[in-house]
């Protein structure tokens, strides 16, 4: 077991005999990953709003909220491909609500850069150094996608 694994286990409280019952342990499971979208969506909504609405404090606190929910779900997914769980194939995630959270997040990040560089977009310069990395960013992105795409076919083709 790796160091991240006993880590995680550890933070999870998993050894505990608690999660010797079967149905306790799904009803926890079940419980943890409901709180765990309901912070999630909070955190999401919470940071949207703050960035644009409370000026540069509330541009720190969503700043800290997104990086925050960041970190953890990040470790979340880790995790689970720690354990041989692809969430993305299992679940087939890839679809509108995937889409809407990327939108939520986002509007909080741009919010926060809006907030805490007013002057960031002041010459054309600027522009075209922000359109040429939208550009270059975009193209990252379909080629992450198009990987992970390509990755979770060869994955479910061995599992059949």
């Amino acid at each position: 077991m790796s160091a991240f694994i006993k880590t995680m286990r550890f933070v999870g409280d998993l050894d505990d005999e608690f999660y010797d019952d079967e149905r306790q342990r799904d009803v926890w499971n079940e419980a943890s990953a409901i709180g765990f979208q309901l912070f999630s969506w909070a955190a999401m909504i919470a940071a949207a709003v703050l960035a644009w609405t409370a000026g540069r404090t509330g541009a720190w606190i969503a700043l800290g909220l997104l990086v925050a929910l960041t970190s953890v779900t990040t470790l979340t997914i880790v995790y689970s491909w720690a354990r041989g769980v692809n969430l993305y194939t299992a679940s087939k995630i890839g679809r509108v609500r995937g889409f809407v959270v990327a939108l939520v997040i986002l509007v909080g990040y741009i919010g926060v850069l809006v907030k805490l560089q007013p002057n960031m977009f002041a010459d054309a310069s600027s522009w075209a150094g922000g359109v040429t990395g939208a550009v270059v960013g975009g193209g990252a992105v379909g080629v992450g996608i198009w990987y992970l795409r390509k990755r979770n076919a060869r994955f479910e083709a061995e599992e059949i």
